[in-house]
């Protein structure tokens, strides 16, 4: 078994250092779900903002007490089954924001749903159950809530702590260890929405030669060999992205796109 060294609460000050086991769960799996999750539940809210902890080992003692009491979402597939796990009050809180109602305040204990709100919730789960593929795909099972004690015992979780709509804890446990994941070789369109690009219009080119390159002067002509009128061309390193018209507009420099080279999308 690997240990890592991890710091307890603090007491008088001071945080003691213990070794404790390893999480069989990559922290960039957790990060996946948190972000998928985090969809999901903007998707039916609105308005969602979560952090999400660090994955921890869990003993067969310590996943019965997570689960006593708990709505449980399990849903079975490779390489791992996986199950989100909402406390009876967090569950509580969750419906009643669903309803519209104002959420109760945290207690110890949370009283029980009605049928209604029982089918709310699992449709809330089911709705975030279906964002567990970073660890649980592979011809994964649509998922279902069951009894806690019908859940087979996991050896790794991560809590997720929302903040708005409204304050709740869930987690998300896996059965069985997973492997860090291997580099993709792609991103999805979607990883990069709020990535800057820095693209470069070119409407005039030529060729010079290094040594009279550094004997320019400022009043020296540039022969271009680009005819008058060619089209200009917008370029993201050596890749042109697409191809038009340079230009000044209301006092601004300005590209206007008449066609979008091959394999450029967006």
């Amino acid at each position: 078994m690997i240990a890592v060294a991890r710091f307890g609460a603090a007491r008088a000050r001071v945080r003691r250092m213990e070794f404790v086991a390893r999480a069989p769960l990559p922290i960039g799996a957790a990060c996946a779900i948190a972000r998928a999750v985090e969809g999901s539940l903007r998707e039916l809210f609105g308005a969602c903002e979560l952090s999400v902890g660090e994955p921890v080992a869990l003993s067969a003692h310590a996943w019965r007490e997570l689960t006593r009491d708990a709505l449980v979402y399990l849903r079975r597939g490779r390489p791992a089954d996986a199950a989100i796990v909402i406390p009876a009050v967090d569950a509580r809180r969750l419906v009643l924001h669903a309803f519209g109602e104002p959420a109760s305040p945290a207690t110890d204990a949370a009283p029980a749903c009605s049928s209604l709100e029982r089918r709310a919730l699992e449709r809330i789960a089911a709705r975030c159950g279906a964002t567990l593929e970073p660890v649980c795909d592979g011809g994964a099972s649509p998922g279902r809530i069951v009894a806690p004690a019908d859940v087979p015992a996991c050896e790794a979780y991560v809590d997720l702590r929302v903040r708005a709509p409204v304050a709740l804890t869930l987690g998300v446990a896996v059965t069985r260890a997973l492997a860090d994941p291997m580099p993709a070789a792609t991103l999805s369109a979607g990883a990069l929405g709020h990535v800057s690009l820095e693209a470069r219009a070119v409407f005039a080119e030529g060729i010079l030669d290094a040594a009279d390159f550094v004997n320019l002067r400022p009043g020296h002509v540039v022969k271009l060999d680009t005819k008058v009128g060619a089209p200009a061309s917008l370029n993201c390193g050596p890749r042109r992205l697409a191809t038009g018209v340079a230009g000044v507009i209301a006092s601004r420099t300005a590209f206007l796109v008449n066609d979008v080279a091959t394999g450029v999308s967006g």
